[in-house]
């Protein structure tokens, strides 16, 4: 619904009203259906679907005489998601580098999207001479990091095991949980602690920790990691896990 407090023209808000009547529900609608739900007539709003339907907004299927949502916003939601991930990167990177900076560690947040997780801000520390880079938007493997491991503990219980019937596992170090055994087993431990480790099992002296930035319904929207020589990460990681666990509920309760 449009805030009454501003003007709005009366033809743009008809179209609207018009594309908003289209849901995962109504994929497919008919030009008196979408007159109905209007309230339109339906002269005008058939002059109104031919006028979405010229610029991309709308698409016409001639068998049953449908209209459906057009092409036009497959690019225009690439758009939205490229700006939702930048307005969290300014809100979250503050907080990032406060983590890195107390810790000596790399202080990074991912997203999750269709069980793949990935890096969409990465802080390393100001004083530090050495770092490690994650490459943001490179994928992050299930079994062998610790946001990944999050997100098949947050999996639904057939969406685990359509992974564990596909899964190929690429065993990286000697400490590269490989067997549906140990990956349960795992699971069973980040249930108990609230949150993911990942000693050595990627790459030779670099470990890290995860916890889990949670939506309202208990569902996993990404995670909150830092990452650094194992050394530091045995140090630190019980004292880092407060401000990581503040960041990922400040993420909750404020940016979704």
């Amino acid at each position: 619904m449009p805030n009454r407090d501003i003007r709005v023209i009366q033809s743009v808000q008809r179209a609207i009203d018009i594309i908003n009547c289209f849901s995962e529900h109504e994929l497919k609608l008919t030009l008196p259906q979408i007159s109905a739900r209007t309230g339109l007539n339906i002269n005008t709003a058939r002059g109104l679907v031919n006028t979405l339907l010229a610029n991309g907004y709308l698409e016409h299927i001639p068998e049953g005489n449908f209209y459906m949502l057009g092409p036009v916003f497959l690019p225009k939601a690439d758009l939205a998601a490229m700006n939702d991930i930048d307005r969290l990167r300014s809100r979250v990177r503050p907080k990032l580098e406060l983590i890195a900076d107390r810790f000596q560690v790399s202080a990074r947040m991912q997203r999750i999207s269709n069980d793949n997780i990935f890096a969409v801000e990465v802080v390393n520390p100001i004083e530090s001479h050495y770092i490690f880079l994650t490459r943001l938007n490179a994928v992050f493997t299930l079994n062998a990091t610790a946001s990944g491991k999050l997100v098949l503990y947050y999996m639904d219980a057939t969406r685990r095991e359509a992974f564990y019937r596909t899964f190929v596992p690429t065993k990286y170090t000697k400490h590269t949980l490989t067997t549906r055994d140990e990956l349960e087993a795992e699971l069973e431990r980040i249930g108990a602690q609230g949150y993911s480790t990942e000693f050595d099992e990627f790459g030779v002296g670099i470990s890290c920790i995860a916890v889990p930035i949670l939506r309202s319904n208990g569902t996993l929207y990404g995670t909150v990691s830092i990452v650094a020589s194992s050394s530091v990460v045995h140090d630190v990681g019980e004292q880092a896990l407060a401000p990581m666990r503040a960041l990922a509920n400040y993420v909750r309760e404020e940016l979704l």
